[in-house]
């Protein structure tokens, strides 16, 4: 009852705009409650929750920004769950693919962080405190990441980082991949693309069939201007679907 009674009292004071030091042992000492875990190098921690926007307005307090962190719990990420995926043995290659880039989306990882509660003990901007859909979510994900490279690096043991994913990770993707459609590879294609090259994939279409009542299209997507993959469909909608598809596991193996 203590515990709850003092995160309530955080909560209060952050939501009343008071000055809350983000960096306090309370704040990361309930922040490790949440996470199930305490990790012994404090400074991985106020890393892994300092965002490069707060560090721009506190140049003074922050020393280093969370996405060198981030760049590397993405890694880890990555890696745990392509094993999680392989030990469940019913799933294809294929769906393993879409799974494993439908886990690892932003949407996804932020919902996860919203579950988890981080936000409010997150060293953010004045900016990206006010941050909802996408932003927020991207935030929230980066700093998730940021936090497992950070639960990595604190012992250097893949199973702290492995046993902390199944009570705290693996259970809500299981939960989210149940009330969203992971075939649709569209959405995770264009964040690849967009995060390896700035911006999005390209469709091109042509009409193979000009029958009256079943007219052929094929797609070509290209990402960064070179053509990755093609499929054909009865309307331009599948055939783009399709391709997206094929070019999703293309880029990711």
């Amino acid at each position: 009852m203590s515990n709850i009674i003092e995160e309530l009292c955080l909560c209060m004071e952050l939501s009343n705009n008071n000055v809350i030091n983000p960096y306090s042992e309370e704040n990361l000492r309930i922040l490790e409650k949440k996470l199930g875990l305490s990790v012994k190098n404090k400074g991985l921690l106020k890393t892994a929750i300092s965002s490069r926007g707060a560090k721009y307005e506190n140049p003074e307090l922050i020393k280093a920004d969370n996405e060198r962190l981030e760049f590397f719990g993405d890694s880890v990420l990555k890696f745990l769950i392509s094993e999680h995926l392989f030990k469940s043995k019913s799933n294809p290659e294929g769906k393993m693919t879409l799974m494993r880039i439908e886990i690892e989306n932003n949407e996804t990882l932020g919902k996860i962080a919203k579950e988890l509660n981080i936000k409010p003990h997150l060293f953010l901007s004045k900016s990206e405190k006010k941050a909802r859909g996408k932003g927020e979510n991207s935030l929230l994900a980066n700093a998730l990441e940021a936090i497992i490279g950070a639960i990595y690096l604190d012992e250097e043991n893949i199973n702290t980082v492995r046993t902390f994913m199944e009570k705290k990770i693996l259970n809500e993707l299981l939960q989210i991949l149940l009330l969203q459609d992971i075939s649709n590879p569209i959405t995770p294609l264009q964040e690849i693309s967009q995060k390896r090259y700035g911006k999005p994939p390209r469709y091109e279409y042509s009409l193979i069939s000009e029958s009256a009542h079943n007219p052929l299209y094929k797609a070509d997507v290209l990402i960064n201007n070179e053509k990755i993959a093609e499929a054909e469909g009865w309307s331009k909608k599948q055939a783009k679907k399709k391709a997206a598809k094929k070019a999703l596991i293309l880029v990711t193996n």
